[in-house]
């Protein structure tokens, strides 16, 4: 059994305190066997290996909530992506497995890929084929038929269709169950207007729930939310407030109950500005078109009103947990700090948003048993980074080392 002394000048244990200074976490195997004064040590270690990271502070591992693996964050949409196939998808995955494993991602859901392509990842992980994160997937999302992301394969109309689909993905293994609650990108769908009736979506819940497994839902408007709350659903992905003709419009009623029915919230804010870096450096290169000058004026306001919005959920005590989206749109993988800097510039502290990705992340997950936080019998899921990321967060990308249950994967 490998035993590991690891040292940093400051640890931070997930559990929402300051970062500790002159400790040591001690790891035997895959498990976090204790963490202890550093100086309790002296010269004397017996059969254990001393790894020490001078200037830098050990965390656990982070989680990705919300990720698309077959996509490449490269700005193509996924109508574009259709000719790719699944055996491309599939290799694709693997390659975003792996530069999501190296930034420090050591847990991280597929939240929809095309056909069984998200479950055979996971499947590749799971025997060593593939090098990446702990996987969840939920395999296909399920939607509306030619509702967002209905190329993925996860078409389902009615209480009863959708409540088959749902028994389907649970045989094949998902993990979680991913709803389409409103429209989206894809282009033959309606981005603010509702897809699932409320009946729909509680045959889904109760479906998932009966057989232990949690319910997102993708969700882009005000109607959409009141719905996925009235069905009983457990996270919301994106949450934005606009009514039903695409405009801003914060509803605080829905924001309370968001908090009382403790739902997870998942803003997704960086891959709005993932766009709007990709339009400005095409800007600051050969020049924008007038539509694409149109595109990025938008942008520019759509980030202005998200980050008061998140500001707003913030301040109501909304819980938030960290999940980049990438893969879609422009937003490549391993570059989850991004999404806590935009988390952080709607409200969080720096340390609230390293919570977002780690312990609350597993919480939300129902795996706080096992990840998220460095304390004796969970896994050894760890991070190095130099600096501190509680005072700056983009630290975060400042990476050391990466553990994956006690086996060093990166840096």
């Amino acid at each position: 059994m490998k035993k590991l002394i690891i040292q940093a000048d400051k640890l931070i244990d997930g559990r929402g305190g300051a970062p500790e200074e002159g400790m040591a976490l001690v790891m035997e195997g895959d498990v976090i066997s204790g963490v202890v004064p550093a100086a309790q040590w002296g010269d004397s270690v017996d059969s254990y290996c001393v790894l020490r990271f001078p200037g830098a502070t050990l965390l656990p591992g982070l989680i990705d909530a919300h990720t698309h693996t077959n996509m490449a964050g490269r700005g193509r949409s996924g109508e574009e992506a259709i000719a790719d196939g699944d055996d491309l998808m599939l290799l694709r995955s693997a390659r975003n497995a792996g530069i999501a494993l190296r930034s420090g991602v050591t847990t991280m859901c597929d939240n929809g890929a095309w056909h069984n392509t998200g479950l055979s990842l996971k499947r590749g992980i799971e025997e060593g084929e593939v090098s990446g994160p702990t996987l969840l997937a939920c395999g296909r999302p399920v939607t509306v038929t030619g509702g967002h992301l209905w190329f993925m394969g996860g078409e389902a109309d009615g209480v009863d269709g959708v409540r088959t689909v749902t028994r389907q993905l649970i045989k094949e293994g998902a993990d979680f169950i991913k709803v389409i609650a409103t429209g989206g990108s894809t282009l033959t769908s309606y981005p603010y207007r509702p897809a699932f009736g409320v009946d729909e979506l509680k045959s889904i819940v109760a479906e998932a729930h009966n057989q232990g497994r949690f319910v997102g839902a993708h969700c882009r408007s005000n109607q959409g939310m009141r719905n996925v709350l009235e069905s009983g659903l457990d996270a919301i992905y994106h949450a934005f407030f606009v009514d039903e003709g695409g405009e801003a419009s914060y509803d605080a009623e829905i924001v309370e109950r968001i908090v009382q029915q403790g739902v997870w919230v998942n803003p997704t804010m960086h891959i709005g500005r993932s766009g709007i870096w990709a339009l400005e450096a095409k800007r600051d290169g050969e020049g924008l078109t007038s539509e694409e000058e149109a595109r990025l004026s938008a942008g520019y306001e759509h980030r202005k009103t998200r980050v008061e919005q998140v500001g707003r959920m913030v301040d109501a005590g909304v819980r938030l947990i960290a999940g980049s989206d990438c893969g879609w749109g422009s937003y490549p993988f391993g570059h989850l700090a991004y999404e806590l800097e935009c988390m952080v510039q709607g409200g969080l502290t720096p340390m609230q948003a390293i919570l977002s990705a780690t312990s609350q992340a597993a919480e939300a997950l129902g795996m706080g048993d096992r990840v998220g936080e460095l304390t004796a019998g969970k896994r050894a899921d760890l991070l190095v980074v130099e600096g501190d990321p509680s005072e700056e967060i983009l630290d975060l990308t400042k990476v050391q080392a990466v553990f994956k249950g006690g086996e060093r994967v990166g840096a």
